[in-house]
This record gives structure tokens, C-alpha cells and sequence, in this order.
């Protein structure tokens, strides 16, 4: 389906027939495809595109891209079909937006799976070392192109694990990558990268819904910030995937998937005994 919020177009696709709402958000410079191993049985998946990705538009202001106006519109979408509670699902980038969105609307938000996510650079150097690197990528892709972001990308230590995936899985990874459009991941990084994301640390404690942190245990970085969200919030459960890098759900869509799984369970265990 499409969705129209403030002249821009959203495209969005349900997955599957379980009883409860789950919104997914994808990463940077994937799409809502990157779901297509993914099923659980007792939620109906609402795969979204995020702005500048995908299907939906890519315009080329700056503004639309920045956090709160994503927030606005993620917020608008989820009135638009008549959400009232529901389960929120964010990789990496898609992560610290359901994040954002999870905390400005927690009233909602009853369940909170985090994949690899961050909550954000903290520290006035750290913030201000991270927006130069995100503007000088950004200058990179619209200079050299898709075809170089997708070598430069695929080439980060972060996604060595995935050499080892099947041919067809890899080439399906590169296929997502290469149909993004430069300006639209430029002004990504610019409007809402990790340089312009807040610092979110000091409200992880705040997070009263269950949440899930997903990592694999090739990830190191996001490994550690697993273990950060649960010193945090003693709530919070860290899960880490065994044989697997920063993209878990692609790299061992199985093992996230009973990872999902026996969270929920324990969470409708939890409510049962209560």
C-alpha cells in the first residue's frame, strides 16, 4: 500500500495473519524486503519503507529526512491504520528510529525488539567526530555514486560475516543497496545519521514496555551496546546470536526468529503469572 503524509509517499506492505500489529523498520540503505525471511506467527508484520528508501519518495529538502519530522509521520501512518497498541521492530538505523519513536509514544508501544541498534552518539566530541564522518560519506555518495557506496559499504568490517552467506542471499544484499538513489542516502546521513541523532542514554531507563536486544556475535561494537541497554535498564534482555555479524536476522534468519519467539513467550508468561 501507499500512504500520503504531507505530500510525500510511503509505501508499506502487511505480512502475515497473527492477531497483533508489529511495525518493522529496516536499515540504512536496505528496504522492507530485508523482512522477507521473517514471520512470526503471532504478530502481522507492517513493513514500512523509510523515507529516501524503498518505494517511498525520495525527496530531495533536507527536512523530511530529519528525526522529528520521521517521528511525526511514523506517528501519522500508525493513526492512519487505526493502531491503538502495537509492537515496534528496528535494525541499525531502523532501530534508533523505532527507538526515538518508542520513547516519544510509550503509551503505545507495548513490546520493543532492537536489532544492532545504538542509542545514539553521546559526548560533545564524539557527536561532532560522527557528523563529519556522516557529511563526508554523504559528499562520497553523491560524487562517486551508488555503485561505490555499495563496494564501500559491503567492504566495512561490520558486514564480513556476511561473506560467508549463499551467492543468491548476497546478491539479493546488493540488489537492495544498489536501488537507493544517492541524494536520498546523503541527505539520510545529513538529516538524521547518527551525527544528528540525539543522545539517548539517559531515557533507556525510562523504557517500562518489554524490550529485546538482538546481536550477533561477530558484532563486537553492537555487542557492547547490547550490554550497555541492559546495565541501563536491568529489564531489558540481551540476546546474542551465535556465528553471526551486525545483521542478524539476514545472516541467520532462524535463530532471530526463535529469538523473537521465546521472548514473547516469556513476556505472555510473565503476564499470565501477574
Amino acid at each position: 500500500m501507499f500512504i500520503t503524509i504531507d505530500n510525500i509517499q510511503y509505501h508499506a506492505v502487511l505480512k502475515g495473519t497473527g492477531p497483533q500489529k508489529m511495525i518493522c523498520f529496516h536499515g540504512f540503505a536496505e528496504n522492507l524486503s530485508t523482512w522477507e525471511s521473517i514471520l512470526f506467527e503471532d504478530y502481522q508484520m507492517i513493513l514500512v519503507d523509510l523515507i529516501g528508501h524503498g518505494k517511498s519518495d525520495k525527496p530531495y529538502s533536507i527536512q523530511p529526512y530529519r528525526l522529528p519530522v520521521m517521528v511525526r509521520h511514523i506517528r501519522m501512518l500508525v493513526q492512519y491504520m487505526g493502531l491503538s497498541k502495537y509492537a515496534m521492530l528496528g535494525y541499525s538505523m531502523g532501530g534508533r528510529i523505532a527507538l526515538a519513536y518508542t520513547l516519544a509514544y510509550s503509551q503505545e508501544v507495548d513490546l520493543l525488539i532492537l536489532e544492532s541498534a545504538s542509542y545514539g552518539e553521546c559526548g560533545f566530541v564524539n557527536r561532532i567526530r560522527r557528523r563529519r564522518n556522516d557529511q563526508q560519506l554523504a559528499r562520497s555518495i553523491r560524487g562517486k555514486g551508488i555503485e561505490w557506496f555499495n563496494r564501500y559499504w559491503s567492504g566495512l568490517d561490520i558486514f564480513a560475516s556476511q561473506m560467508k552467506l549463499p551467492k543468491d542471499v548476497r546478491d539479493k544484499i546488493d540488489e537492495r543497496r544498489l536501488l537507493n538513489a544517492p541524494h536520498a542516502l546523503a541527505n539520510t546521513l545529513l538529516g538524521s545519521g547518527q551525527g544528528r541523532y540525539p543522545c539517548l542514554i539517559k531515557k533507556i531507563c525510562g523504557l517500562a514496555m518489554p524490550v529485546l536486544y538482538i546481536n550477533g556475535e561477530y558484532d563486537t561494537k553492537y555487542r557492547q551496546i547490547g550490554r550497555e541497554f541492559k546495565q541501563l535498564n536491568p529489564r531489558i534482555i540481551q540476546t546474542t546470536i551465535p556465528g553471526v555479524g551486525h545483521n542478524t536476522h539476514i545472516e541467520d534468519p532462524q535463530a532471530f526468529s526463535e529469538a523473537v519467539k521465546n521472548f514473547y513467550v516469556s513476556v505472555c508468561k510473565t503476564k499470565k503469572d501477574l
